[in-house]
């Protein structure tokens, strides 16, 4: 059976994390139901499945190749396979050991909401007095400020490597790297109860991230702060939200 990408009304995309599986590509598009029989053909089990909002990922693992793959379906159709760490795939003895961070116990897709304030600058109206024309002039002056916005922010930690994606508030005029919207996650430490990481916006902005993973609570420090709660799938079973 062929497999299409889909074309008009559904086209289905999502940020691809470090490389894309080109043995897989022609099942992006495709009907989750056919595609699954397809990766079964090719030699891929599943290995781990979660469901994020109205986004489902699934972790495929291939012993002959080694090599662990993330499928994300949307609407029923696979939007997107992308190649990951094979710890993903609880592969066993075939996957890395795990590092002293503990970021390779798996995968995490974190969606957060919240809000925060950033440095801007208003100009306020005002007179001045002219001392050559004996009156007063109408004028402006330049003030800098605190702007409060809402924002939305993802998170992705794949073994030991993450990215975030940031809301349009949370993103300077100035800012280097990136890429649609997504930055690479440096010093990036998982336990069972914190998650932290930072990333660079530019040379001198690199905000700080710290998630309470009992709390699903958020923060961002740097030029322009945020505070959220994040959450993933149904957490509802456990003690943590995630």
């Amino acid at each position: 059976m062929m497999f299409f990408a889909a074309t008009g009304a559904m086209a289905l995309s999502l940020p691809a994390l470090a490389q894309s599986a080109p043995d897989l590509a022609d099942l992006v598009g495709a009907r989750a139901a056919g595609a699954e029989t397809q990766m079964e053909a090719r030699g891929y089990r599943i290995a781990g499945a979660s469901t994020v909002r109205d986004i489902k990922f699934t972790f495929w693992w291939n012993e002959r190749k080694q090599s662990c793959v993330s499928v994300s379906t949307v609407e029923g159709r696979y939007a997107a396979v992308d190649a990951v760490p094979a710890g993903n795939c609880d592969a066993g003895s075939a996957a890395p050991p795990p590092s002293q961070n503990a970021a390779t116990t798996g995968s995490l897709v974190l969606v957060c909401y919240g809000g925060g304030s950033k440095p801007t600058a208003t100009t306020r109206p005002n007179y001045t007095w002219n001392s050559d024309k004996h009156k007063w002039e109408w004028g402006t002056t330049l003030q800098s400020t605190q702007q409060g916005f809402s924002s939305d922010v993802q998170i992705e930690i794949y073994g030991d490597h993450g990215r975030i994606h940031l809301g349009p508030d949370l993103v300077p005029p100035i800012h280097s790297g990136g890429s649609n919207g997504w930055w690479d996650l440096t010093n990036l430490v998982v336990t069972p109860t914190l998650i932290t990481a930072s990333y660079r916006l530019n040379g001198m902005n690199k905000p700080k991230v710290t998630i309470d993973r009992r709390t699903g609570r958020i923060e961002i420090r740097e030029m322009t702060s945020f505070n959220g709660q994040c959450d993933i799938g149904d957490w509802s079973q456990g003690q943590r939200r995630f």
